[in-house]
């Protein structure tokens, strides 16, 4: 059986995913502050860089909006 490789993610949705990545994220980094085995340390490091390469992912595919005229206090 092949994986499924089309999601169908509305924009609330990704959000969500987004926000408990950096939740995650966070989470990560006040452990390996405390973790005193190098592997453990390792493995969060490792854990980080994988969402790292996610958030920049979704980062990437987002489309920003830019107002073409004036904006007053913008």
């Amino acid at each position: 059986m092949k994986p499924n490789r089309n999601f169908d993610f509305d924009v609330n949705e990704l959000d969500l995913v987004e926000y408990s990545m950096k939740y995650r994220m966070s989470r990560l980094q006040k452990r390996r502050a405390t973790v005193k085995k190098e592997t453990s340390r390792l493995a969060i490091d490792n854990e980080i860089k994988q969402i790292y390469a996610l958030l920049g992912k979704i980062h990437n595919q987002k489309i920003w909006y830019r107002p073409k005229g004036f904006v007053p206090g913008g």
